[in-house]
């Protein structure tokens, strides 16, 4: 093999690397954003009093746009159960 061909082969497989990487790294971005919005979300579900309702229209920066309704309803426990 010669060595302008040891580099071609080698240049590509930096290449690959790199879009692999590259890859990995938004989608591990992305990955982190979406459990930073489901703790958001959960801790608003939370804080909703009994017979309460919460409306959400959520964008992002970068076009994505979540509309959540929350409406809590009260659950009879066993001792209220009938």
């Amino acid at each position: 093999m010669t060595d302008q061909a040891t580099s071609v082969i080698v240049s590509a497989i930096v290449v690959k690397a790199f879009a692999l990487l590259t890859l990995w790294l938004r989608l591990h971005w992305r990955a982190r954003c979406e459990q930073q919005r489901q703790r958001y979300l959960l801790r608003i579900a939370e804080t909703v009093a009994p017979n309460g309702q919460v409306e959400l229209d959520d964008r992002d920066g970068d076009g994505h746009r979540l509309q959540v309704k929350i409406t809590r309803t009260p659950v009879p426990r066993e001792d209220q159960a009938a």
